[in-house]
């Protein structure tokens, strides 16, 4: 459908044009415009010439000469991404209790959003329209949920209507130029052991176009009635699958193991140099490497922050990143000359089960657990927050502040910077 205007930014281009909220954008260059991706995509010409319905319904065209000072100017209406479809054993949205915020609840399987935000996506519902327009457009690198490599044991752990074979998929993506990162969610029982064996050795051929291979655990809540039955990854688990990604690595370091693997086995966190540079971050691979990495840039920094007379901090963290914090403590610690530091991990009550990371802790768990001394300032990551500066249960930092009743810290999950609340 035609793209409609809902704003036009003041001195810009698109208002020196006279193009105003309400009209409806229907082609740039003789290209039909149907989305945000079409409007980045096709204005990137110097000569723009716009075909354009206003509120009433006539049509007019607007030619427009792009400077490099001015910004176009044109906001969107808001995208309506593509759903997933499908039902995957592993599925974190289905193990989400009520009641919390509608965006989370929000399945999308978009190759736009796996563009433009990195999200994962599955293949299994795009149509040959949607083939087409990736090519096309050349919509590279996408972020593709892989599992295993097995079309019949893949249908089977993601529940999709139709037969797919994802290699297929891969090696024609392959052809027309389009490169990916991508993932696989370990279930025990399910693609481990040897069929992780073969997925990794299968997406390593040399016909794909594969940029990276991320390997993590599937995560289980504590809400998971009616659900298939599913075990986590314990110390063995988490071992064996560590020796595969190795294994893997030797033929090409391209596939990286999730932190949470290393911290399950029991095993130090690499160093920098196995993550090249990072591709899989979003993914949670890394984090901890990263943030120690940052932390020892910006440690004077923060020691000038902190080191305050009788100063006393409490850091505040998931089980996962325990370890790695308290090195940061200690490391601290060990510089302060009239400051204090220490840290606690937060059990994920909320979300119960075996969830660990820190991006998913709730402020109902911080607030019930905390040990905090009277006169001890907080120190929480950021990543508790989302864009809206909102909690997984819906408390923002300042709230969440009031409560504590002490000063808050938000420090960055990266530690690239900090914010007193």
């Amino acid at each position: 459908m035609p793209l409609k205007v809902i704003a036009v930014h003041k001195r810009s281009l698109a208002a020196r044009a006279k193009i105003a909220a309400g009209d409806t954008i229907l082609s740039i260059n003789a290209m039909p415009v149907n989305d945000f991706f079409d409007l980045e995509y096709y204005s990137n010409d110097y000569q723009l010439d716009l075909e354009l319905r206003d509120h009433t319904g006539e049509g007019r065209s607007v030619t427009i000469l792009r400077q490099n000072s001015l910004p176009l100017g044109i906001e969107p209406e808001p995208y309506q991404h593509l759903r997933c479809h499908n039902h995957c054993v592993f599925c974190f949205i289905d193990q989400l209790p009520p009641g919390l915020r509608a965006t989370l609840y929000q399945k999308d399987d978009d190759f736009l959003y796996s563009y433009v935000f990195g999200n994962y996506i599955t293949l299994s519902n795009l149509r040959e329209a949607d083939w087409q327009r990736i090519i096309t457009q050349h919509i590279t690198p996408l972020y593709i949920s892989v599992h295993s490599t097995d079309p019949a044991l893949r249908r089977q752990m993601m529940h999709y209507q139709r037969e797919l074979d994802v290699l297929k998929c891969l090696r024609k993506l392959a052809r027309n130029g389009i490169s990916y990162h991508l993932q696989i969610v370990c279930v025990p029982g399910w693609n481990t052991g040897q069929e992780l064996r073969r997925t990794l050795s299968d997406l390593l051929d040399t016909t794909l176009s594969t940029l990276s291979i991320g390997v993590v655990p599937v995560g289980l809540t504590g809400h998971r009635q009616g659900l298939e039955p599913l075990q986590p990854v314990d110390k063995n688990m988490a071992r064996e699958i560590l020796s595969l990604c190795a294994e893997a690595r030797s033929h090409k370091q391209i596939v990286y193991a999730a932190d949470e693997l290393f911290v399950t086995a029991g095993e130090p966190i690499p160093g920098v140099e196995y993550y090249a540079d990072f591709p899989q971050l979003e993914n949670g691979i890394g984090m901890l490497r990263l943030t120690l990495l940052n932390f020892r840039k910006k440690k004077p920094r923060l020691l000038k922050e902190l080191d305050k007379p009788g100063a006393q901090y409490l850091i505040l963290t998931s089980r996962l990143a325990l370890l790695t914090l308290q090195e940061i403590a200690d490391s601290l610690n060990e510089r302060f000359i009239q400051a204090r530091i220490r840290v606690q991990a937060i059990n994920n009550d909320f979300l119960g089960g075996f969830i660990s990371v820190s991006g998913l802790l709730a402020a109902w768990d911080i607030l019930q657990q905390h040990a905090a001394l009277p006169g001890e300032a907080i120190l929480i990551p950021s990543n508790l927050f989302n864009h809206d500066g909102v909690s997984l249960d819906g408390v923002s930092a300042l709230e969440l502040k009031m409560n504590l009743r002490r000063p808050l810290l938000l420090v960055d999950q990266f530690f690239e910077d900090w914010d007193w609340i």
